[in-house]
């Protein structure tokens, strides 16, 4: 019989009610694809027992959202005080970072210090420089950003045709800053640039770049499922940002422009350090269209080698130069209905994609490095049991508070009082610059 493995599972998910699905199934994979393993699975934001410090945990997953932490000084801060000695734990410790490039030198000192066996990055190239201290004693592998489903593989099988389809283009994007680089701005400007060619065209577009237009949970698969082409480009970013220090110089030069032009910020804050470096991967909604027979029209590019255009995907160039030899294709349900056929099939064939494989992966990385034994094991199942009653009982209470505390913090304007704490930052250091000349 397999030995039933003890495995902490670290995220940032916060309050069930605002998990994405596909965000989900990635940072629980394990539990949720692999359910037949005793499991510890703790929110970075709840109180840590102290006896979970205690447990033998065969190893330690460290998730996209927990591992996000790295980019706010004061979550940093909370990390080192509760999690500190897990992370520096014997325990056999398995990092899944995403956005490597974001504060990419504090992620590659995190996962040396912490002697992280195994890491998994999303981006398919510049490793060594994303990690350049790890890759040079660590173990690199490749991860994605998603995965294929088996559930959702069969609820797929079934699916409307293009014709029976509502939307004939769709696309959902955030507005992201400019430390993202020209490949973090490429998003907000082709959904805007689509609308402008596309206006008088006799199609049914639904295209926003509002927050207030995120469609959360099962509904995102609705959205998907009921559009004919989903507008996209490629994940990723064309700078990087090490320790954070551009993030800081663009916020604190916003606050003092903030109508500047992107060109704007680049010349004052990153000057000539943009598309140095372009990391890409293949993103979720890529998988999540293809397994929907959603038609993607794409900006050219790499896609993980795994969409290749006029096969996979419609290419339409970012400045939307080609527009005229997309538009007929709009229209053509028959053209739309076997792009999309070819793109679903090829996805399926790949096993590297699939969470079956991806959880087996790991499950085989542990148990091929554990340092418990069968005894130890069993001495930490009925502390994981205690923590699974403890967290149901206080989490609800404590996400009420969150939600109380995050409500205040809207009303009275969060953005308001960071830019309020750099204005007076900026204040101080104008003064200390006059004293000193």
């Amino acid at each position: 019989m397999t030995t039933k493995l003890s495995i902490l599972i670290l995220h940032r998910l916060g309050e069930t009610r605002s998990w994405r699905e596909s965000m989900a199934d990635k940072e629980l994979c394990l539990p949720r694809f692999a359910p037949d393993h005793n499991y510890l699975v703790h929110d970075f934001g709840l109180p840590l027992p102290d006896y979970v410090k205690g447990i033998a945990f065969d190893a330690i997953v460290l998730t996209q959202t927990f591992l996000g932490s790295r980019q706010d000084p004061g979550l940093r801060a909370r990390l080192e005080i509760v999690y500190g000695d897990l992370l520096r734990s014997s325990s056999f410790k398995i990092a899944l970072p995403q956005d490597d490039y974001t504060c990419s030198g504090i992620l590659d000192r995190w996962m040396s210090d912490w002697h992280v066996d195994v890491v998994y990055p999303v981006c398919v190239n510049d490793w060594d420089a994303l990690y350049p201290n790890y890759s040079k004693t660590g173990k690199l592998k490749q991860g994605f950003t998603g995965y294929i489903n088996d559930d959702l593989i069969a609820s797929t099988n079934s699916l409307r045709t293009i014709s029976e389809r509502l939307t004939d283009v769709a696309y959902r994007a955030a507005n992201l800053s400019p430390v993202f680089g020209r490949m973090g701005q490429i998003k907000i400007e082709f959904g805007e640039r689509f609308l402008k060619v596309a206006t008088g065209l006799p199609l049914q577009i639904d295209v926003s770049t509002r927050q207030q237009d995120t469609i959360l949970g099962t509904r995102w698969y609705d959205f998907i499922a009921n559009t004919r082409c989903m507008l996209g480009v490629k994940s990723g970013s064309s700078l990087l940002d090490p320790d954070g220090l551009i993030n800081e110089r663009v916020f604190r030069y916003l606050l003092r422009h903030p109508k500047a032009s992107y060109k704007e910020v680049e010349a004052a804050c990153f000057q000539g350090q943009d598309g140095q470096y372009e990391f890409t991967m293949i993103s979720p909604r890529n998988l999540e269209c293809a397994l929907f027979g959603t038609v993607q029209i794409l900006t050219p590019g790499h896609y993980g080698d795994f969409l290749q255009p006029w096969e996979h995907y419609i290419p339409l160039e970012p400045d939307m130069s080609n527009f005229a030899d997309v538009a007929p294709l709009l229209q053509d349900h028959a053209y739309l209905q076997a792009m999309a056929a070819r793109c679903r099939d090829s996805m399926l064939s790949y096993p590297q994609l699939r969470y079956r494989n991806h959880v087996a992966e790991l499950i085989e990385e542990i148990q091929n490095h554990t340092r418990f034994t069968d005894a130890e094991r069993a001495n930490s199942v009925p502390l994981i049991e205690r923590h699974r009653r403890e967290m149901v009982e206080l989490a609800p209470a404590f996400w009420r508070k969150q939600r109380l505390v995050t409500k205040a913090r809207q009303t009275l304007g969060d953005m308001g009082l960071r830019r309020l704490k750099y204005w007076f930052k900026d204040r101080i250091d104008r003064q200390t610059v006059k004293v000193q000349s």
